[in-house]
């Protein structure tokens, strides 16, 4: 037997059947799984993001409308209006009393400038150095409100001073009934109020939230010292200046991913930018994932130990069973395997134990009935005189009496003679039905010599059967057993027939007598399996059933049916094969 390689190892295949078929899967369909999960949280989770900043841009937006109604009140107030129709003849107190009545009505606004063509009237925050804020957009603007960047002025608070930073609202002072150009209106606004609305968006160290004009410009951040910087050069720039009106979020990557979720302010497209790094962002998805994919892990290690141990389990019987294969296949027929189990390993133990045991009976068997055999032919030995010596003798006797013209000696000592060359013919174990017959009618003259009873023997021999092959010497041994019996009774003559035919694809032989019978307890021992040693002659019927046996197996042999008092028929049963 070959001896079995690694890879043809029962355990090294459930094994990589447990990995491919189960832990390469399961791993698969964890990350799979947990991947597809994490991108509709991850979307999920960015939806709710953008709808977060997306309100705060809402909220802005509300803001920065309520001060633009606001700056259109004061442009349209009609004491402001009459006053700037006849500038001339009001005085700078009465700009400053109109301009306060509406800042005092607002806790957001810090100051409010109203620059006309000669003068300027402030009432507010007092700045230290004004900044010039006309520029050519204001200066072509129709009227409609325009918000500008966010600049850092110097005030003064009593004694002290301090800097703010300012958003502001400027638009053009236009009386909209004769369409009349009176100056530009300024409404400075702490960029703090920005900052106070979108303070929420905060929600931690690595996020940073801001407001950025349609050109980049940041107007408010929550880290003061980027206000008025620019956010041009940031790789979401383009994509989210891009988008006048939308909102959503942008991937990017600088040292670490990041996300920049943005929404318009519809009011004057302003964009509220949060950025927050990924890993934050997705901390607990991320956590949730590596927890999915750990017991993803831990079940696949768990199945292929598993399936280990059943293959261990399972093969150490069959690997003890392949131990004892192999000393049987080297002869050792001794060699059992152990059976712990009642499952279907443990009944192929069992099997291969009973078939090894079988064998070795059969064995036995085989062994037995070949040493039988040696002692029949043994036996059939030592009942020839050598053949040689006793033929040559023969023949010089029958010489002798032809010469002294004894003619019943000449024939009984040429049927002696034909019968011996038949009986010492070792080399041949089986004969043709005529060779049997000529044997037994050889037998007859010799017997009919010996008993001065009278003996008629009659032959139904079918033709079809005398070229069919037979073991040799079945037929004597029954004629001598008739001899034996038929002669105790001295008054009456003895009749002998012998029959032979075929049926059922059988050779049939049957050898009648109508002697005194064979009595039961002499009929039950006399085919059992024993011979006598005192006896000369070993060759009788127990004999002849062993060896019909022996050459044409065990559905053939001898059949004995008798009677007391009217004589024994003895059958014997061949296959039919032809010499």
């Amino acid at each position: 037997m070959n001896k079995t390689s690694v890879f043809n190892s029962l355990r090294i295949k459930l094994g990589i059947i447990a990995v491919v078929l189960i832990a390469i899967p399961v791993i698969a369909i964890s990350f799979t799984y947990s991947y597809t999960v994490k991108e509709i949280i991850k979307n999920k989770y960015t939806e709710t993001a953008v709808q977060s900043v997306y309100e705060t841009g809402e909220k802005l937006n509300f803001i920065l409308e309520d001060i633009q109604e606001f700056s259109t009140v004061i442009i349209s107030n009609n004491d402001l209006l009459d006053m700037l129709d006849n500038s001339s003849r009001h005085r700078a107190e009465e700009y400053n009393r109109v301009l306060r009545s509406f800042i005092t009505s607002r806790d957001d606004i810090e100051v409010i400038d109203l620059v006309l063509e000669d003068i300027n009237y402030t009432v507010g925050a007092k700045k230290i150095n004004k900044q010039e804020r006309i520029d050519t957009r204001l200066e072509e603007s129709s009227g409609q409100p325009l918000w500008q960047p966010t600049s850092s002025e110097e005030i003064a608070i009593l004694s002290g001073k301090f800097r703010k930073n300012y958003f502001t609202l400027a638009r053009k002072v236009i009386d909209f009934n004769t369409l009349k150009d009176y100056g530009y209106l300024f409404v400075d606004l702490e960029e703090v109020i920005l900052d106070q609305a979108y303070s929420g968006l905060l929600d931690n160290e690595n996020s940073e939230v801001f407001i950025c004009d349609g050109e980049g410009r940041i107007i408010s951040h929550s880290d003061k010292s980027k206000i008025g910087g620019s956010i041009l050069l940031e790789p979401y720039a383009k994509e989210v200046l891009a988008d006048r009106n939308g909102h959503s979020y942008v991937q990017y990557k600088t040292t670490i991913g990041k996300v920049a979720i943005y929404s318009t302010i519809e009011n004057n497209g302003w964009k509220i930018i949060k950025t927050i790094s990924t890993d934050y962002l997705y901390s607990e998805i991320n956590r949730i994932q590596k927890y999915f994919i750990l017991g993803g892990i831990i079940y696949s290690l768990v199945i292929i130990l598993y399936i280990l141990f059943f293959s261990f389990r399972y093969t150490e019987p069959m690997m003890r069973m392949m131990s004892v294969i192999k000393r049987v296949e080297q002869g050792d027929l001794t060699a059992r395997t152990e059976v712990k189990t009642n499952d279907e390993v443990g009944q192929l133990g069992d099997s291969l134990n009973n078939m090894i045991a079988e064998m070795q009976n059969l064995i036995d068997k085989l062994v037995r009935e070949e040493q039988e055999k040696k002692e029949v032919e043994m036996e059939a030995l030592h009942a020839q005189i050598n053949p040689h010596f006793l033929y040559n003798t023969l023949n010089t006797i029958k010489w002798m009496a032809k010469i002294q013209g004894n003619q019943g000696v000449s024939k009984a000592i040429t049927a002696l003679v034909k019968l011996l060359r038949i009986s010492t013919n070792l080399g041949r174990d089986m004969i043709s039905l005529k060779e049997e017959i000529d044997y037994v009618m050889n037998y007859i003259v010799i017997q009919k010599l010996r008993f001065s009873k009278s003996v008629n023997i009659v032959y139904h021999i079918d033709d079809s059967c005398l070229n069919l092959s037979v073991p040799k010497l079945i037929l004597q041994p029954i004629v001598e057993n008739s001899f034996i019996y038929g002669m105790e009774d001295e008054l009456h003559e003895l009749n002998i027939e012998i029959r032979a035919y075929m049926k059922d694809n059988k050779l049939f032989i049957e050898v009648h007598d109508d002697g005194p019978g064979i009595e039961a307890e002499v009929l039950k021992n006399i085919l059992i399996n024993s011979t006598d040693k005192s006896r000369f002659s070993k060759v009788g019927l127990n004999n002849v059933n062993q060896r019909i046996k022996l050459y044409c197996g065990n559905d053939f042999g001898l059949k004995i049916e008798t009677e007391l008092g009217s004589g024994t028929i003895v059958t014997v049963e061949l296959p039919i094969n032809p010499m």
